[in-house]
C-alpha cells in the first residue's frame, strides 16, 4: 500500500511513524485512520520491526478528528475494507484501529511533539510509552464539541492519571501542558523540543535491541488484564456516543467549531 498521509521510515528494528497532514494539524480523517491500521496489520507479521515510534509532522501530534472531512469519503473507506458496524455499538473504522493498536504485541512510543487532542490524545495513551516535547499539549477535548470521550480514552487516561484528574480533563476540556502532565504520570519524561526525536529514537532503539521475545512476553502480561476491559470500554463509549449525537448540543458543538466562536449550549 502507498501511503498518503503517514510516513513510515524503518531504522534499527525501529518503525518511525509520521502522521503528515500538517496542514490539518495531523487531524485523524478516514485515510489517514486506515493507513494507519494497514500499517498495524502489516508490521504485526514483520520480524525487522521490534519497536513502534509514532509522531506528528509539524506543530501537532494530532487535533483528533477531522470534523471538516467528508463523510461520504469515511464510508467508502469503511465499505472498501469490510468494516461493519458491531452488534454492540458503532464501532466503525476508529475502533477497529484502536482495538488493533490496544491488541498490538509490539512496544509502542508516543513522541508527542505538540497538540495531542481528542483522538490525538487517544493515540498517545494507547502507546506503551510517552515522550512529550516542552511544547507538548494534552487536551480531552470531546466536551468542546458536545461529544463523549472515545477510542479508549474513557479506559486509558484514568488508569494514567486516576479517576479524578481524568473527570477534571473530561468535563472541562482544559489543556494540560507537558509538565504539567509530567507531573500526574501522564508521560514517561519531558524534553526539550529540539531533542525530542533523538531521545524517542534512543529509547526505541534500545528496547529494539533487547530479547524481543521475552519484552513482547512482557508487555502481554502487563497488558493482558486490561484488554477485556477496554472492549468493553469501547463498546460502552460507542453507546454513548450515539446517544449525544441525537441532541441538540451536539450539532451545536459541530456548528461552533467549524464557525470558529464559542458554542451555545442548551443541555437538550
Amino acid at each position: 500500500m502507498e501511503y498518503q498521509d503517514i510516513i513510515v521510515e524503518q531504522r534499527e528494528g525501529v518503525a518511525l511513524v509520521t502522521l503528515n497532514r500538517p496542514e490539518k494539524l495531523n487531524a485523524l480523517g478516514p485515510r489517514i485512520i486506515h493507513e494507519l491500521l494497514h500499517f498495524v496489520e502489516t508490521s504485526e507479521r514483520d520480524d525487522a520491526v521490534k519497536v513502534v515510534v509514532f509522531t506528528g509532522n509539524g506543530r501537532a501530534f494530532s487535533a483528533g478528528a477531522d470534523l471538516t472531512g467528508d463523510r461520504s469519503e469515511s464510508d467508502a473507506l469503511d465499505e472498501a475494507a469490510g468494516y461493519r458496524r458491531m452488534k454492540e455499538g458503532a464501532i466503525g473504522h476508529w475502533g477497529v484501529l484502536f482495538s488493533a493498536l490496544a491488541n498490538y504485541t509490539k512496544p509502542t512510543i508516543a513522541a508527542v511533539n505538540g497538540i495531542a487532542a481528542g483522538g490525538g490524545l487517544s493515540l498517545s495513551l494507547i502507546c506503551d510509552m510517552r515522550i512529550a516535547s516542552t511544547e507538548a499539549r494534552f487536551i480531552a477535548v470531546f466536551v468542546r464539541r458536545a461529544l463523549v470521550p472515545d477510542t479508549g480514552s474513557s479506559f486509558t487516561l484514568p488508569q494514567l492519571i486516576g479517576p479524578a484528574r481524568a473527570m477534571e480533563m473530561m468535563f472541562t476540556g482544559d489543556e494540560v501542558t507537558a509538565e504539567q502532565a509530567d507531573r500526574w504520570g501522564l508521560v514517561n519524561r519531558v524534553v526539550p523540543h529540539e531533542q525530542l526525536m533523538t531521545e524517542s529514537m534512543a529509547l526505541a532503539t534500545r528496547v529494539a535491541r533487547g530479547p524481543s521475545i521475552a519484552i513482547e512476553l512482557a508487555k502481554r502480561l502487563v497488558t493482558d488484564q486490561t484488554r477485556t476491559g477496554f472492549t468493553r470500554q469501547m463498546q460502552s463509549e460507542a453507546w454513548a456516543q450515539t446517544v449525544v449525537g441525537t441532541i441538540e448540543d451536539r450539532e451545536e458543538g459541530i456548528r461552533a467549531f467549524l464557525e470558529k466562536r464559542q458554542p451555545q449550549w442548551k443541555g437538550r
